[in-house]
């Protein structure tokens, strides 16, 4: 029969590095630092992953892909990081990405956040990074509501017709020149060149968009050339 230490040294590990080459950070810091966490608990540690130069806001990159990958194979059962933001850096991806190791049923070790979330406390850990995400989000939406609440109300006061999703484009008196032109019939393009060619024909579309500017249907316009030449 096995003992405990021989029945750890059947788990085997993978480790996950990433590092910074604009700061100059060595790989051979944070290996060294997982291959002795590896040995203290009595893991066999098959592999290392190495990003290097890598933005953690990234979700794909070539090591950690290959880390997955090999997870999902069954490679490893644990995953040794030394920080939680190694692996991701926003707390979506980091949820999403446990979401998936677990589903292999891979766990990951963090040495710097002292977390296991192979372990209760480790998942009901994970449990909370999620609840402030959410709260996060919705915060964020909140703030979000309250500044386009904020601006629609300001632009009802001024009378300057600010839409969701719309930029103002051009001057008041460019805007003015347009829709006085628009409302004879012009085209964007006629409406452009009779500016001299600004603005181009591509931003007066833009400011009969933003001012919701209403052209006369070619019948209309066909009566009114024929009013004027009478």
């Amino acid at each position: 029969m096995k003992s405990s230490h021989e029945r750890k040294r059947d788990i085997r590990a993978s480790a996950y590095v990433r590092v910074s080459t604009l700061l100059g950070q060595d790989p051979g810091i944070q290996v060294a630092a997982i291959q002795q966490a590896a040995e203290a608990r009595g893991f066999t540690l098959v592999s290392e992953h190495v990003d290097e130069g890598v933005s953690g806001t990234k979700e794909s990159r070539p090591a950690l892909d290959a880390l997955v990958k090999a997870a999902s194979r069954g490679a490893f059962k644990v995953i040794i990081v030394t920080a939680l933001d190694r692996l991701a850096r926003n707390t979506r991806h980091l949820l999403n990405l446990m979401a998936e190791l677990d589903s292999y049923g891979v766990t990951v070790i963090s040495l710097r956040e002292g977390l296991d979330l192979g372990s209760p406390i480790g998942r009901a850990m994970l449990g909370l990074v999620g609840i402030v995400s959410q709260l996060e989000r919705d915060l964020i939406a909140d703030r979000i509501k309250t500044a386009l609440a904020m601006k629609k109300l300001k632009a009802q006061r001024d009378g300057t017709g600010w839409r969701c999703g719309r930029k103002e484009t051009g001057t008041p008196e460019i805007v003015a020149q347009v829709k006085a032109l628009a409302v004879q019939g012009l085209s964007s393009r006629q409406i452009s060149k009779r500016l001299g060619g600004r603005p181009s024909h591509t931003k007066v579309a833009e400011i009969m968009r933003a001012h919701a500017v209403k052209q006369p249907s070619p019948r209309s316009r066909a009566e009114r050339i024929r009013k004027s030449a009478s």
